[in-house]
C-alpha cells in the first residue's frame, strides 16, 4: 500500500442515528484481542490467497447477501477536527479514505448507519451476520474483492478497541462498523459500536 496515513484522533465510533462518524484511539484501547476474536480475524489465510497489487482501485459498492445488503459505498475523509466524515445518505456506506482500499495489505474501514428518524440504514441488519458469511466490494475498475466475516463485536464507544479496528494485518483485511444499543432520543446517539471483522477469501488457482 502506497498511503501510511495517521488514524483520526482520540474519540469514539458515533455511526448511526443523526450522529457524525468520529472512529475512537488512544485513550479508548481497552477491549482485548482476544475479546473480540482477533485469533481468526488478524490471522488472515495465506495458502492460496491471491496476490493484489500494492494499489488497488477505489471500492465503488459493497453486497452482502446474508443480511440483504447491496449498497453504493463512498469514500470519507477527515473533518476538521479530525473525525470521519459521515455519509449523508444513510443507504449507503462510507469507505474511510485515508487508509487502505479493501483489497491492499492491512484493515480497509468501512463504516454505514444503523437507523435514523425515518427508518433502517444500510447496515441496520449487521448483527445478523454471521461467520462464514460473505462481503463483496465492487471496484471501481469493475473487479471485486471478496472477504468473509470471521468474528464480530459489540462494545461500549468509550471503550472503542482501536489497535483492533486499525491493525496492519499482513493479509488485506475488512472492518465493517455501525452503532448499537438504543437510541437516546436527547443525544440521538447510541450507546455502543458494532464491529465485523472480516478477511479476504482464499483464491483457488
Amino acid at each position: 500500500m502506497s498511503r501510511r496515513p495517521s488514524p483520526p484522533r482520540v474519540v469514539p465510533v458515533t455511526v448511526g442515528a443523526l450522529g457524525a462518524v468520529v472512529i475512537g484511539l488512544g485513550a479508548f484501547l481497552s477491549v482485548r484481542l482476544t475479546e473480540a476474536g482477533a485469533g481468526s480475524t488478524l490471522a488472515a489465510p495465506s495458502r492460496g490467497v491471491q496476490t493484489l497489487r500494492n494499489q488497488m482501485p477505489i471500492p465503488v459498492r459493497i453486497s452482502i447477501p446474508a443480511i440483504g445488503v447491496d449498497a453504493r459505498v463512498i469514500p470519507l475523509g477527515l473533518n476538521r477536527d479530525r473525525t470521519i466524515q459521515v455519509p449523508k445518505n444513510f443507504a449507503v456506506a462510507g469507505w474511510f479514505r485515508p487508509g487502505p482500499e479493501p483489497g491492499e495489505q492491512g484493515a480497509a474501514v468501512v463504516v454505514g448507519h444503523l437507523d435514523s428518524i425515518r427508518g433502517p440504514g444500510v447496515f441496520f441488519r449487521l448483527r445478523a451476520l454471521r461467520a462464514g458469511d460473505v462481503i463483496t466490494i465492487h471496484l471501481q475498475d469493475r473487479t471485486t474483492v471478496r472477504f468473509v466475516a470471521r468474528s464480530m463485536v459489540r462494545v461500549p464507544k468509550n471503550r472503542f478497541p482501536t489497535k483492533l479496528v486499525y491493525a496492519r494485518t499482513k493479509q488485506p483485511t475488512l472492518r465493517l462498523i455501525t452503532c448499537a444499543g438504543k437510541l437516546n432520543p436527547v443525544t440521538g446517539h447510541h450507546p455502543d459500536n458494532y464491529i465485523v471483522f472480516a478477511s479476504i477469501v482464499p483464491k483457488i488457482s
